[in-house]
């Protein structure tokens, strides 16, 4: 009896010990789909905006104003054209305006423009 009483209570845990296996490994796959959901969220809230820059006259300009706009924290992928005149960039509006850029490059010694959205 008490021999029969050990195996049923020896069964009874390893049926608990995988129950909290499965259960945990359950909760870790979870956790990078959420991740993965936190991450598109912050990307649907970037804007991309372009604005006029005057003032460059050459190559050491152009990676001025780009090392200016990129140095902001919430500013990414940034694109500065010397021919055209104008920089594109995409900015997190929870983090920095627009308008902040546009003062940063103007602090530097550049006339930035009126800042424009760009649809996406």
């Amino acid at each position: 009896m008490a021999k029969h009483l050990a195996v049923k209570t020896g069964i009874t845990l390893l049926v608990l010990i995988m129950a909290f296996s499965i259960s945990s490994c359950a909760q870790q796959t979870k956790q990078p789909e959420q991740t993965i959901q936190k991450e598109q969220t912050k990307q649907v809230a970037m804007k991309k905006v372009k604005i006029p820059v005057d003032g460059m006259t050459c190559s050491a300009c152009q990676s001025n104003v780009k090392r200016t706009i990129k140095s902001i924290d919430g500013v990414s992928d940034v694109e500065v054209s010397l021919e055209m005149k104008y920089a594109i960039f995409l900015f997190d509006p929870q983090k920095v305006k627009a308008e902040q850029v546009q003062k940063a490059i103007n602090d530097k010694g550049y006339t930035a423009g009126k800042p424009q959205e760009v649809k996406q």
